[in-house]
């Protein structure tokens, strides 16, 4: 549940029980309303009834006037008069209609304010004896139905507020939260590398200084990124250019010093007298062994055919003798020519990221079937897939060793881009764009 989905439920909670408190005390005031204007109406009829009478001095055609003139009245706000006579029927002298059908009150609110109805009773006697009763009762219909159509009002006044301030609150949430998304969206590009990300200017002052500081760290991080990268790339060079001094000693050196050997065992074991021949040959031996370990350390150290033929040729030799060490897995070099020509001085690092692919495909995925390919992309970038059907590994737990680690700084230091694709039982696929000539050849 996002924050803004819980401010405005809780906004909106509370404006149902505003809403809601503010119909009680409306229901309230009107139950208490109508009960005084009946009460007051009845004891109004009952003192109406007692002038009647007093005026009629108990003679009995002032009291049938009197009672005609009763039974002529019309309907009576808030009272229900009858006349009642041992041998008659009830009389009724008011009108028991209320108000029209468009000022009624629905059942829920007439039940709600209706009070406690009260009545009067006064009794004369006509000429011959006969009791005559005069009932007054209650009538809240009018009352009610006036209560309700100024409660309605109020009531309807309550509900536009409430409205009014959920859908304000609705659209200032919505537009603080969206400030929020384009935070969150900076954030994660930040997550993902992308250090040009910068926000705009916002119009709360609180967001407005966040975005400043976002842009200011983004900017430091992109500063730093590319100080990084450049050193990577000093370190990689330097790197290189020990292994090329390296390999060259070794080829210079301890080459000719073999050699040297070599061809002194053999004038030992062809010179008449000059001892056994079979410690000579071990010799001879010996050295061709170390003249193949020589040849592989300085393959690792600096392939001499990438400097000499190029990337592709020295790729293709490397999965050769990668195959014939490793027969047990089918491997699958796949390469675009046109690659040769924009690969710059990105070479050493591809071929050191396919020749780390190798070693921890052999190390590790007990793969069957392994495919590198390298090109160029739609987007002029060289890509260069590596992917094989080995055991995996899981992405969220810590690699102990430093190969990936390596390639990624190796690929960030060409200012490119790589994903890998990877889980348990699923094999490997490693992808990496890189843009041409990032580097001097």
């Amino acid at each position: 549940m996002s924050l803004r989905f819980r401010l405005n439920l809780m906004i909106a909670l509370t404006l149902l029980i505003i809403v809601g408190v503010g119909a009680l005390f409306v229901v309230h005031n009107a139950r208490r309303s109508v009960s005084e204007e009946v009460r007051s109406s009845v004891d109004l009829g009952l003192q109406l009834v007692d002038a009647g009478l007093a005026r009629s001095d108990g003679q009995e055609p002032r009291l049938l006037a009197w009672l005609a003139e009763l039974a002529r009245m019309g309907k009576i706000r808030h009272l229900r008069i009858q006349l009642r006579q041992p041998a008659q029927s009830v009389i009724h002298l008011s009108n028991a209609e209320t108000g029209a059908s468009d000022d009624r009150a629905p059942a829920w609110f007439a039940w709600a304010v209706t009070p406690v109805l009260t009545a009067g009773e006064k009794q004369v006697q006509s000429a011959d004896g006969t009791p005559i009763h005069i009932l007054i009762e209650a009538n809240p219909a009018d009352e009610i139905a006036e209560a309700w159509g100024e409660s309605r009002s109020f009531l309807l006044f309550m509900l536009a507020l409430a409205a009014a301030v959920s859908v304000l609150v609705h659209i200032t949430l919505g537009r603080a939260f969206k400030t929020v998304g384009h935070i969150l969206q900076g954030m994660e590009d930040i997550e993902h590398g992308d250090y040009g990300k910068r926000l705009p200017r916002f119009g709360l002052p609180e967001f407005d200084r966040i975005s400043a500081t976002f842009n200011h760290m983004a900017q430091t991080l992109a500063k730093s990124r590319d100080e990084n990268r450049a050193l990577t790339r000093q370190s990689l060079k330097a790197q290189e250019e020990e292994r090329r001094y390296l390999a060259q000693e070794l080829h210079d050196e301890l080459g000719q010093s073999l050699s040297a050997i070599k061809v002194m065992a053999a004038s030992l074991r062809n010179t008449p007298g000059g001892g056994p021949a079979a410690p000579a040959q071990t010799i001879m031996d010996q050295c061709d062994h170390l003249f193949g370990v020589v040849r592989a350390m300085m393959r690792r150290l600096r392939p001499l055919m990438l400097d000499e033929l190029g990337l592709l040729p020295s790729l293709q030799d490397m999965v050769e003798n990668w195959q014939a060490r490793h027969p047990e897995t089918d491997i699958c070099f796949v390469c675009d020519e046109n690659v040769e020509d924009c690969v710059g001085g990105a070479k050493i690092h591809l071929f050191r990221i396919v020749q780390e692919s190798l070693t921890n495909i052999a190390k590790h995925a007990q793969a069957h079937a392994v495919l590198i390919e390298l090109g160029l992309a739609e987007d002029g970038q060289i890509r260069l897939a590596v992917s094989d059907d080995g055991l995996g590994f899981d992405l969220s737990q810590p690699s102990a060793g430093f190969g990936l680690r390596g390639m990624a700084e190796r690929v960030a230091s060409l200012d490119g881009r790589w994903t890998l694709d990877t889980a348990p039982g699923r094999g490997v696929a490693l992808a990496i764009h890189i843009p041409c000539e990032t580097l001097p050849p």
